[in-house]
């Protein structure tokens, strides 16, 4: 679980989120938590889909609805999305 912002505002406990949820260089905490309180809307929040789009497919085993899936989504794309949707 992520922590709240109120948690990141806080004068000690603030410091030692920022410090231990850094990961990739070039890439700020603020946008880390800006991307997982996307993803957790998207999929847990009030914005939340009823069902999976590998669900929609219908036929065949999973791993070739994801090996198909993947074949037709643009990626690149996705990222520039979901990074304007979190605001980044």
């Amino acid at each position: 679980t992520l922590p709240a912002d109120k948690d990141f505002q806080h004068e000690v406990a603030g410091p030692m989120l920022e410090r231990f949820l850094k990961a990739k260089k070039g890439v700020s905490v603020e946008h880390r938590r800006r991307i997982l309180r996307l993803i957790e809307n998207m999929t847990m929040g009030r914005n939340a889909v009823g069902y999976l789009t590998e669900s929609l497919h219908g036929a065949g085993s999973p791993m070739a609805q994801r090996v198909l899936i993947a074949r037709l989504m643009n990626l690149e794309h996705k990222k520039t999305l979901a990074k304007k949707l979190a605001g980044i």
